[in-house]
């Protein structure tokens, strides 16, 4: 992984160094990570000196289009060429590494070279989603919850097709036939709010409440924790960056900062599945002006789905 192989260089880092030191990321020497004497990380790739555009100046990151680089190699060798350098320009540890893991995503090392229209274009994309990250508040015990209920999924590609990109959305996740709306509590009630129109949505689908109670453990994981383990799962190329997405966006710019640790009941009590239409609702007449109504409803003692149907919720439409 990109930052494990940063903090090494920013280790090794060679005190005369006066230049890029950084390791090949490619036998043939055409991508390259790299470590500046600010400890600021850099993907350098081989690029033509005719193929020339304006250079992007973000506030988190930068390129540099066709530039002479030289880089210093970890066993001392030299290395020169033309490079595009996409340059981090934060070196705090938690945002560096929220920075390479999505750009370990976006610049997914392969054969055919990048061009630098190719990496402008990427980098805009990914500009678009620090600024979404920087402006999301954070919910870590919502997010703790919703990769719970994607590790219980029989076919986890499958949850996370059906796991919602934003998180405004109605629902946390939508399968071909139902919804599912995701709670997440650490109290010892199971207290939720909710809106009129996620419990009663009329009779366009079916839809059910998973109401979750956890607790918050020494032993437990953190929502990092849980978001490694499924990342390293998940066995579509293309689904990777976009769950990585939405979990730093769920999770706030500070998602790897946070260390609450919370853990389910040890006797399997602590995720219950519930049909929306048995969970009660304010009576509202069919042609009032009121809308937009949320409340709160107490889920502690109400009756669950049969296992049968908890399973087929959690098969997310697969079987």
């Amino acid at each position: 992984m990109l930052f494990e192989a940063y903090a090494k260089l920013v280790n090794d880092f060679p005190e005369d160094c006066d230049q890029l030191f950084g390791q090949a990321l490619t036998v043939d020497n055409s991508v390259w990570l790299s470590v500046d004497g600010y400890a600021n990380p850099s993907l350098l790739f081989a690029s033509r000196r005719e193929d020339a555009r304006n250079d992007i100046e973000l506030r988190s990151i930068s390129v540099q289009f066709s530039r002479d680089c030289g880089i210093e190699a970890a066993d001392g060798k030299a290395m020169s060429g033309i490079f595009t350098v996409v340059r981090v320009n934060e070196n705090d540890p938690d945002v560096t590494r929220m920075m390479l893991r999505l750009m370990e995503e976006t610049f997914q090392v392969r054969r055919t070279p990048y061009t630098n229209k190719e990496i402008a274009t990427r980098i805009l994309e990914l500009a678009d989603l620090f600024k979404k990250i920087a402006e999301s508040e954070g919910d870590i015990v919502g997010l703790w919850g919703e990769l719970h209920i994607l590790s219980r999924a029989r076919d986890l590609d499958m949850a996370v097709q059906c796991w919602c990109l934003s998180k405004n959305a109605k629902y946390d996740y939508v399968t071909d036939c139902f919804a599912l709306e995701a709670k997440t509590t650490l109290r010892s009630r199971r207290k939720h709010r909710f809106t009129l129109d996620q419990l009663r949505p009329g009779d366009e689908f079916q839809v059910y409440v998973a109401s979750l109670t956890v607790v918050e453990l020494n032993a437990g994981r953190t929502a990092t924790n849980l978001m490694d383990e499924i990342y390293g799962k998940i066995g579509d190329d293309d689904l990777r960056p976009r769950f990585l997405a939405q979990c730093l966006v769920k999770g706030g710019r500070d998602i790897y900062r946070n260390t609450l640790k919370l853990s389910v009941f040890p006797d399997g009590t602590s995720l219950l599945i519930l049909d929306a239409s048995t969970v009660p609702v304010p009576e509202v007449a069919p042609n009032s002006l009121i809308e937009n109504v949320r409340f709160d409803v107490d889920l502690t003692d109400r009756i669950p789905v049969s296992p049968r149907e908890m399973d087929r919720v959690l098969s997310f439409g697969k079987g």
